[in-house]
């Protein structure tokens, strides 16, 4: 009896381990110029959870570097910065759009053209990591 109760608890505990709330929902890249040496990306982020979520880090294979940025206006002109966090309220959805926040990937290791897909992973506050599919578009 013993060993079912360990059993099941064991299968519980892994339903749930890397559950993530955080999701990535339309997720693109702009075309970019040939030879660019950075690319932003753009999506929406949806937090199913009841706790607000934090984006602390992201990552891509086709990037040296992925920053999470903002596009502010500051005396007329447009100025990007390092963010060191996205926060997604609980229930709630950010969006990364142009002139606004985004993920600045620095370095790509490969031209892209469109129609071609990146995979760019989320990681939260929490530790856990989310992949999202981003497709390069002209837009």
């Amino acid at each position: 009896m013993r060993i079912h109760a360990i059993a099941l608890a064991t299968l519980l505990l892994a339903g749930t381990a890397g559950a993530c709330d955080l999701r990535i929902e339309t997720a693109w890249i702009r075309t970019p110029p040939p030879q660019a040496t950075t690319l932003a990306g753009y999506a929406t982020l949806v937090n199913t959870g009841k706790a607000e979520r934090r984006v602390v880090a992201a990552q891509s294979t086709l990037a040296d570097m992925v920053m999470l940025h903002a596009t502010r206006m500051h005396g007329g002109m447009a100025m990007m910065r390092d963010m060191p966090e996205i926060r997604v309220p609980a229930g709630g959805k950010v969006e990364l759009a142009p002139g606004g926040m985004h993920l600045m990937l620095m370095g790509p290791k490969s031209a892209l053209r469109a129609g071609d897909h990146v995979t760019i992973t989320l990681v939260d506050d929490t530790g856990c990591r989310v992949n999202g599919d981003f497709s390069v578009q002209t837009r």
